[in-house]
């Protein structure tokens, strides 16, 4: 309950309503032991006790559940996100993502894109790995701003990233996936002071029926990605 009351209307407010509840009850059971009678004395010593003594130790259980609260939250935030490009990792994107298959059987349809990036190897051998990191995680801040708030941007593995998107079409995914390609292709990118330039190669999958499983659109897409790959790279097929 105080988390819900935290979270809703700050540390302060919360102490405040904390403290008159404990006055209130403190009046309550004042009145109780003296007969329901009123005694002004008594009413205001009941009063004066939890607004000094609530309010010192709501403070510090309260926080203490703030922070517990953001450790809580932080924890959770690690557990899903991969740590070098701040995506999310693989395995969240396939919680989600059998989820969302769920509810497009409702008719709202999805598609999934596989991407990775071309000749990564090269660039890891030529300009070492923290370089080839530095690339990965600024591909990924390249395409994040033109994703929806609904869209799932995750990690596959190694240079390779998979993206859901609920409710779209075999030809708004490929809008999307040509503006992603073309993000990250238009400038080279600036790492360990080098200018290198980064294709992608992606792949395409789109829900023909409900019944078809998240497996069987990622090996699709995973397949359209290889044909793009063999027919010369920085292209979308699918």
């Amino acid at each position: 309950m105080f988390r819900a009351f935290l979270k809703r209307f700050g540390l302060w407010p919360t102490v405040v309503m904390l403290t008159l509840a404990s006055a209130a009850v403190s009046v309550l059971i004042t009145l109780a032991l003296n007969g329901w009678r009123l005694d002004s004395s008594g009413v205001r010593i009941a009063i004066l006790v939890p607004c000094i003594v609530a309010p010192l130790f709501s403070t510090l259980q309260l926080r203490l559940i703030q922070q517990l609260e953001r450790i809580r939250e932080d924890l959770h935030r690690l557990s899903i996100t991969d740590e070098l490009t701040q995506t999310y990792n693989r395995r969240h994107f396939m919680h989600v993502a059998e989820r969302r298959l769920a509810e497009s059987g409702q008719g709202r349809g999805l598609s999934i894109l596989i991407f990775d990036l071309d000749d990564f190897k090269l660039i890891n051998d030529r300009y070492g790995h923290l370089t080839g990191d530095a690339v990965l995680a600024e591909i990924c801040r390249r395409c994040v701003p033109h994703l929806r708030q609904e869209d799932v941007f995750a990690r596959y593995g190694g240079e390779e990233f998979v993206l859901l998107l609920p409710a779209t079409s075999h030809a708004q995914a490929l809008e999307v996936a040509e503006r992603l390609r073309r993000v990250v292709a238009e400038h080279p990118i600036e790492a360990a002071g080098f200018s290198i330039p980064v294709t992608v190669s992606m792949g395409l999958a789109s829900q023909h029926g409900p019944q078809q499983s998240l497996d069987e659109l990622l090996n699709r897409a995973d397949d359209a990605l290889y044909q793009a790959k063999q027919q010369g790279k920085n292209q979308v097929l699918g």
